[in-house]
């Protein structure tokens, strides 16, 4: 059968149908010796294929998915994988190859928590790919039946070992693409613990130890990285509400919404004039997160689609959404700010007030 779903690689297509073709889940745990491999491949029922199609979905089109390639020489899962892209009847064996690295990856380290592993082959615009998804466990509860006293007895009990529903999202999956596409990356990594910029091993151990791979540094992750570091570092550096924090704050908005590229130099110059220590900070903290290029194009859909409103929230927990263009229009908007320190937030050439 075949399930639709609008997902693709990083958005370079809009909306195609995916394939389950192959299917195989193995069990990996750390308090074995060796990690349990299945010498059957699942049978791609109904729930099964949009089990796996919604994770797949999902998983690709998270805010936090990274392109990616291998690094050079022996690599177990980048030629395992393009084996099973170009020999079917390999996938079952192959999978195990995977899952055992995974395990191995997994032993290194004893904070690394016992999981399943699920290998997919799929199909997306007839292009094939593997997905490798790492299904830690969590908790949930069902209930259970009871014959007490020709009565029934109903009960809540807890399950220990469950996989993610489909509502849940995966903390560290791959997606191996075919290297008979020509792209700059080779697959597709989601990892929570990367994207939250954890350094320690055991956050790296996923993207180095098992896949062997390295992040792509992107239009996408470099617009991220400016937007987001630029924030933190205006917490961290400045005094919440002085009126260079805010002039900071607009000068990355502007730049985001209206630059095509940046330059981060000529940009952080003009951020901060002569404050020189500042701006010295500024751009070296953009390096230690990751944000190497000295220009970048600006992902204008990824702007579009996660800035089109700005969100601002007060001291007192007053909230006030408002879309980026109206933000800018005086005629509509204003922030003032007041010789005492506060500011003034005005709403003008209001025609009517709804109230919900």
């Amino acid at each position: 059968m075949q399930g639709k779903g609008c997902s693709v690689f990083l958005r370079e297509v809009e909306c195609l149908a995916i394939e389950i073709k192959k299917a195989v889940i193995h069990v990996l745990d750390k308090e074995s010796d060796e990690p349990l491999l299945n010498e059957f491949e699942l049978d791609i029922n109904e729930d099964i294929q949009l089990f796996l199609e919604k994770h797949i979905i999902k998983s690709i089109n998270d805010d936090d998915a990274r392109k990616g390639r291998f690094k050079e020489g022996i690599n177990i899962v980048k030629d395992v994988s393009h084996r099973i892209l170009s020999d079917g009847e390999y996938f079952l064996e192959g999978s195990k190859d995977i899952a055992r690295q995974l395990f191995k990856a997994i032993k290194t380290n004893s904070s690394i928590s016992s999981t399943d592993l699920i290998v997919c082959l799929y199909e997306e615009d007839n292009t094939p790919a593997v997905a490798i998804l790492k299904m830690d466990y969590t908790v949930s509860f069902i209930h259970d039946i009871e014959i007490v006293e020709n009565k029934f007895k109903i009960v809540i009990r807890k399950q220990e070992i469950s996989l993610p529903g489909t509502n849940q999202r995966i903390q560290k999956c791959a997606f191996v693409l075919s290297p008979e596409v020509n792209r700059d990356y080779e697959l597709v990594i989601l990892d929570n613990q990367i994207s939250k910029g954890a350094e320690e091993p055991v956050a790296q151990f996923f993207l180095q130890t098992f896949l062997g791979a390295e992040l792509v540094l992107d239009s996408k992750t470099c617009t991220k990285i400016l937007r987001r570091e630029t924030e933190n570092w205006v917490r961290s550096k400045l005094k919440e509400g002085e009126s260079f924090a805010e002039e900071v704050r607009e000068f990355v908005n502007t730049a985001i919404h209206e630059e095509d590229e940046i330059d981060i130099e000529a940009f952080s110059n003009k951020v901060f004039g002569k404050k020189e220590e500042l701006r010295s900070e500024f751009v070296n903290n953009l390096r230690e997160k990751g944000l190497t290029h000295e220009k970048f194009e600006i992902d204008r859909e990824w702007v579009e689609k996660k800035f089109n409103k700005i969100r601002l929230k007060t001291d007192d927990n007053i909230e006030i959404v408002i879309g980026y263009e109206l933000f800018g229009n005086r005629d509509k908007f204003e922030i003032i700010s007041n010789p005492d320190g506060t500011k003034t937030i005005v709403i003008k050439n209001v025609l009517h007030l709804n109230q919900n």
